[in-house]
């Protein structure tokens, strides 16, 4: 009997969202007992490696908030990929699925691209060991982001990316350095929105300093504002890019309800990455930091000014917005396990950042049913 397949239609039934929304809680708990209860009991917390094994499995093969899930199945099963028109590679992976001898192809699919990005995330967070934990940044990675990391070709794109990025910092030798330029510029192989990321590329060679970083921020605005400004008459260049045609028609369905409760969702959620972007700002300005968190922080500026720009272009809750945003997820998840690693936090600053995740992960499951 599959237990996977046996819903009508290609939305999720209600009762899923209440079920991984409780998983998040119990998950959220956990990091919470991790983190600021270890904190206040003035004990260093320990890595969790062990919950990488937990996680792998529950989000890479059922992990849904979104309709994705079902959509994709119905791909799987139903759609002709030989006329699919995006990325050619899912063709082959479907293809590939689809050729097994085995009754559930779609578990096959998530594990290979849901469970391809969540793998490769985590060694990137292995890339950094010692200057963070990766079993806890990975944990954070869930509590952070449950809502939003479980986009398809989009989070393995912004995997491959951010390995590329890593790949490029983390090694001294010219041949590596180029291997990491080219894997990041793979991305786009994945999922076309990765042009913004391949747009941002520069930063990583931008002088790392206070100064430096407000000319950045004043130049890359200009210029991006300007690039979607003239883009902006000619819709179907952007809608090829973050796949409009289909991400807009939800947003409208939402009810007058819905509605509030999605703007409630946008202020908490761009506050979640904003927040702790600021904090870590405000030290690192400060601070001598390591060369590769340091690339990291670059990048991470880079795509938020892109994301300002989009707002700027075409509204706050702008799919084009927030998709643009949803990319600097990977490297704020190193950013914050590298500063509460090594206690660039207070107490209160953590404790808000915490509850801004647990109140915009809430929303979005609420809005799910």
């Amino acid at each position: 009997m599959k237990l996977v397949y046996n819903f009508d239609g290609s939305t999720m039934p209600s009762w899923m969202p209440l079920l991984f929304w409780l998983l998040y809680v119990v998950v959220f708990v956990y990091a919470f007992k991790k983190t600021m209860l270890s904190w206040y009991q003035n004990q260093r917390s320990k890595d969790v490696n062990w919950l990488f094994a937990i996680y792998f499995t529950l989000f890479a093969v059922f992990y849904c908030i979104n309709d994705d899930y079902f959509q994709y199945r119905n791909w799987i099963y139903v759609r002709d990929f030989s006329v699919w028109g995006k990325e050619k590679f899912y063709i082959f992976v479907v293809l590939f699925c689809q050729s097994l001898h085995f009754d559930y192809p779609y578990e096959v699919f998530r594990f290979i691209v849901w469970g391809g990005a969540i793998f490769i995330v985590y060694y990137i967070f292995r890339k950094y060991r010692g200057l963070l934990m990766p079993g806890l940044a990975l944990l954070f990675l869930f509590v952070f982001h449950a809502g939003t990391f479980c986009y398809a070709r989009a989070s393995l794109a912004m995997a491959v990316y951010f390995l590329g990025i890593a790949i490029y910092f983390c090694y001294k030798r010219l041949s590596l350095r180029i291997l990491g330029i080219v894997v990041a510029i793979s991305s786009y192989f994945f999922h076309h929105e990765m042009i913004i990321g391949i747009a941002v590329l520069p930063c990583l060679f931008f002088p790392f300093e206070r100064k430096g970083m407000s000319y950045l921020s004043a130049f890359w605005l200009i210029i991006v504002i300007v690039v979607l400004s003239f883009f902006s008459s000619n819709a179907q260049f952007l809608d090829s890019i973050f796949d409009n045609d289909e991400l807009s028609s939800k947003i409208e369905n939402f009810n007058e309800k819905g509605q509030g409760a999605f703007r409630l969702s946008t202020l908490v959620n761009y506050l979640k990455f904003f927040y702790p972007f600021y904090l870590v700002t405000k030290y690192f300005w400060k601070n001598n930091i390591p060369r590769s968190v340091a690339g990291m922080y670059r990048i991470t500026y880079g795509i938020l000014m892109a994301s300002v720009a989009f707002m700027v272009v075409s509204g706050v809750r702008t799919v084009y917005t927030y998709r643009v945003l949803y990319i600097s997820m990977i490297p704020m998840t190193l950013l914050i396990g590298y500063g509460y690693n090594n206690g660039h936090f207070k107490k209160t600053q953590f404790l808000i950042m915490l509850i801004l995740a647990l109140l915009s992960n809430s929303i979005r499951f609420i809005n799910a049913q």
